[in-house]
């Protein structure tokens, strides 16, 4: 199912002038206040000098942002309990998910899934600059389950992922044991031959 058929896709606000920040200004999110991690505890929007905006360019919990333009074309999804709304500006391109049909989560998880970003790279244009146009995400194909189906992905994917944390830590800890003991062996191995030079 083309990604236009689950979602409004709507630009965001281009911002003709340098942005200014102002205390009592216009709350916006641009492409470098999300993180990979899609952490969203950590997103705080900033204020700017901004005219008034129509309220088709604000985001809030239960949309999802996409990056449109570098390394990186990925969504993430703004979670029910962020506590802000704000502006989207460009390059951040603003979906607003038919959550009749498609859970938001479900709808980042499908674009950011190597399949989907495969596909992306293929219709990425430029090349100092990459850049997927608008017309291409609505045009991208993505499997739409019933929301029972989305929702027993999403349970699964946030497991492995927790998995994979967890996998990461062990091996951290791992590390840092063997670079402690291999510490240790030296240490005692230089004592030892001390002794053996003073004997």
């Amino acid at each position: 199912m083309r990604i236009d058929q689950v979602c409004e896709i709507q630009s965001g606000y281009t911002a003709r002038e340098r942005l200014s920040a102002r205390a009592d200004g216009v709350p916006a999110l641009q492409m470098g206040d999300l993180n990979e991690a899609h952490d969203w505890q950590q997103v705080e929007p900033r204020s700017y000098d901004l005219a008034p905006l129509k309220e088709r360019y604000f985001a809030g919990p239960g949309d999802v942002l996409f990056r449109s333009r570098g390394l990186l074309n990925t969504a993430s999804a703004v979670p029910d309990d962020w506590p802000h709304l704000a502006a989207v500006l460009l390059p951040l391109l603003l979906l607003k998910p038919d959550t009749g049909r498609i859970r938001p989560d479900y709808l980042a998880w499908a674009i950011n899934h190597p399949v989907t970003q495969t596909m992306l790279d293929r219709r990425a244009r430029g090349t100092s600059l990459r850049m997927i146009p608008k017309a291409v995400l609505a045009e991208l194909e993505i499997d739409v389950p019933v929301l029972a189906t989305q929702d027993a992905i999403l349970a699964t994917s946030r497991l492995a992922d927790r998995a994979k944390h967890l996998e990461n830590k062990a091996a951290e800890l791992r590390h840092s044991l063997t670079g402690m003991i291999l510490a240790d062996a030296a240490h005692r191995g230089a004592q030892q031959h001390k002794k053996g030079v003073r004997a």
